[in-house]
């Protein structure tokens, strides 16, 4: 799995506060600071947006627990004599290995929170 890049929105505001400045040492101190304060405006609604995303990209979190205690009863029932029943033991590993792609994707959920500007809550495995 590969880091993901910083959000495009944090270089663009660079760029415009550049711009911004470029104006004032042009000699447009009112466009300057017009540009400045959209910018600043448009920021504040992003980081408003960026913490309702990483408070949907927590869920991560519940959709995990929730899986501790699926995969630890399917791993159970493998070591009871019911999970060697013809059909059983499949059906379980079935669910071993579905419930790890899940938390593989859930572990996506979580580089993307962090991108955001989510802590990490749990260090990732190398």
């Amino acid at each position: 799995m590969h880091e993901l890049a910083p959000p495009p929105f944090q270089r663009l505001r660079e760029r415009l506060l550049e711009q911004a400045g470029e104006r004032e040492s042009a000699g447009d101190p009112v466009g300057a600071t017009a540009l400045r304060d959209t910018v600043e405006a448009w920021w504040g609604e992003q980081q408003s947006w960026n913490q309702s995303v990483q408070g949907v990209l927590s869920l991560h979190h519940e959709i995990n627990n929730a899986l501790v205690g699926v995969r630890g009863n399917a791993q159970l029932m493998l070591m009871n004599p019911v999970g060697h029943t013809p059909g059983v033991r499949e059906k379980l590993e079935v669910v071993l290995r579905e419930s790890g792609r899940i938390q593989e994707a859930t572990a996506r959920l979580r580089d993307l929170k962090a991108v955001l500007g989510g802590p990490h809550q749990h260090p990732r495995p190398a």
